[in-house]
């Protein structure tokens, strides 16, 4: 319990610091929040899989994920969000009625899993 209020505590730490700076949006600031927590948990799965006592296979696997955790984390960093904005935009002009369909799909399925809940 001790560990997620820590954690807690750094995620407004470094919110503030962000806001504080004037320097960037809350948007950039959730992207710096989340990369920095895929990038730490990447940190500490290769840490884990380097430990010697680890299985020759888990700590492949844990050397895989660390990867793909890093790979993930510089992806948030470099997401563009009026570059995807202006994409899904240009798709829905070309595609009207695809893009109906899909988002009426996805609110059947949305609706769905409340449904059940």
């Amino acid at each position: 319990m001790e560990k997620n209020d820590t954690v807690i505590d750094n995620t407004k730490e470094t919110a503030a610091t962000f806001q504080g700076s004037g320097h960037s949006t809350g948007f950039e600031n959730v992207k710096t929040i989340i990369a920095d927590k895929l990038h730490k948990a990447a940190e500490a799965i290769g840490e884990k899989a380097a430990d010697p006592d680890a299985q020759s296979g888990m700590a492949h696997y844990g050397n895989k994920v660390s990867g793909w955790l890093d790979q993930s984390a510089e992806y948030v960093r470099q997401f563009d969000y009026e570059q995807a904005d202006a994409g899904v935009r240009e798709y829905v002009r070309q595609k009207p009625g695809r893009s109906l369909l899909i988002a009426g799909g996805i609110g059947l399925m949305i609706g769905a899993m409340f449904r059940r809940r």
